[in-house]
């Protein structure tokens, strides 16, 4: 087994328009730098006969630049594109390099994939003999359920001004689990090169307020992780499309070190109890499929006419959510898409019995941790908003009771079941079992 670590700055020299929240002016400075940083692993002497995980400080990146990047990787070391995952953080204070409330920066994004490119290249040419592990801890404090039940029946989200009396509860459980894969030079004195880690969460402790650049809580805990136990600390994000951080507590710069400091603690307390081993076995697969886009009715189609009568398609700035005339305009967007399916794309690499399941969007959690108790493999690890963006996938049942992602989702009622079959499929597939 050889591994690599290789590390680059993307923080804009510039100020920039940035993707999380709806906001209206740029960025004014930059709080933390931010990064991309990637990890090659290979069973064999060569780049070729591994995989790589890149994981970049930004909100989203679209399906078209991540295949551009892993095509340039394919052909600079080998290393087959379908087994290239370019994930991002989901840091809500990034540059907008999708552009999910307006224009992204398309700039910036030329330059990101140049330097994303580089850095996975630059870790395919720095492998070493290399061991190992795998291991899951917990971290409960950072993430909550957000879609709350009013007494009313309607869904409230855990940043809305509602009345703690009034409130029945959340409408679902969390997921704690940490992944964390760890990754020493297979010699005497088994130095640290690095460690992968995983947990669903939201990156914005720092809400749509906030105009300086950071990777949030993620980066800070890559920080303390590196600093703790030495090598490259790789965040990546996992089913997160019910997990949030307490959207009325905490929202400054000392609750980005609280949130940092804890995952970094659960990770720190993982990694000092795995025992790497130099025979870790590598496999792969991937699958390609679709899914139709929402449709929308005669009646939200109408709704969306009004409201954009009234606001010219303007879109006014708010902290957290998005407000009437964000939905409208996706309600139109999707009305004049409503024939189209859209594609998704799903890599899984596996180390010895456990995997890593790339999905390009937010699943929610409760899809997440559905596929990975049915996943034939020990520990099953979903990386979300890897290799595209496709919004949220809500259940069956969030889109009954409503809500704002169920709201703003832009996949069909079906995604849930879709999205959940093709997972177990290709788990089975790489496990062996089909």
């Amino acid at each position: 087994m050889k591994a690599g670590f290789s590390r680059i700055e993307i923080t804009p020299a510039s100020p920039v328009r940035m993707d999380g929240m709806i906001r209206d002016h740029q960025s004014t400075g930059v709080h933390d730098p931010i990064f991309a940083k990637a990890l090659v692993l290979s069973g064999g002497p060569q780049p070729v006969d591994g995989f790589a995980i890149c994981s970049l400080d930004v909100c989203g990146l679209a399906a078209a630049d991540c295949r551009e990047i892993r095509v340039a990787v394919e052909k600079q070391t080998g290393i087959p594109c379908d087994r290239v995952i370019i994930a991002a953080t989901h840091t809500h204070s990034g540059p907008a390099t999708v552009g999910i409330f307006g224009n992204r920066e398309d700039a910036y994004v030329r330059e990101l994939i140049e330097k994303t490119v580089a850095v996975v290249c630059k870790a395919a040419t720095v492998l070493v003999p290399a061991a190992v592990g795998c291991a899951s801890g917990r971290e409960e404090t950072i993430s909550h359920y957000r879609r709350l039940l009013a007494d009313d029946g309607h869904v409230v989200m855990n940043w809305d001004p509602w009345p703690a009396e009034r409130l029945v509860g959340p409408l679902g459980v969390n997921d704690p689990e940490v992944g964390v894969m760890k990754i020493v030079s297979d010699d005497a004195v088994a130095k640290p090169l690095g460690f992968l880690f995983n947990h669903a969460g939201h990156p914005n402790v720092m809400s749509g307020d906030n105009y300086l650049i950071t990777p949030d809580y993620p980066g800070r805990a890559e920080n303390l992780v590196e600093r703790e136990l030495g090598g490259t600390a790789v965040f990546v994000n996992g089913a997160q499309g019910t997990m949030d951080i307490d959207g009325m507590n905490d929202r400054d710069w000392s609750g980005v070190e609280r949130a940092g400091s804890a995952l970094a603690d659960a990770v720190i307390d993982t990694a000092r109890n795995i025992v790497p081993s130099s025979g870790a076995r590598q496999r792969s697969g991937s699958r390609c499929y679709s899914i139709p886009a929402r449709k929308i009715s005669d009646a939200e189609k109408e709704w969306a006419d009004s409201v954009l009568k009234q606001t010219g398609g303007a879109l006014k700035p708010v902290a957290d959510g998005v407000g009437d005339d964000y939905k409208a305009k996706l309600f139109l967007r999707l009305w004049n898409n409503r024939r189209q399916d859209i594609p998704l794309e799903q890599i899984c690499l596996a180390v010895d019995n456990y995997a890593f399941l790339s999905f390009p969007g937010e699943l929610f959690t409760e899809i997440g941790m559905r596929i990975k108790s049915e996943s034939p493999f020990r520990r099953t690890y979903i990386l979300g908003l890897a290799n595209g963006y496709v919004g949220y996938v809500p259940t069956r049942k969030a889109i009954r009771e409503g809500g704002y992602e169920s709201e703003t989702r832009e996949l069909d009622d079906s995604a849930e079941e879709v999205v959940v079959e093709q997972s177990l499929a290709l788990l089975r597939s790489v496990r062996g079992l089909s």
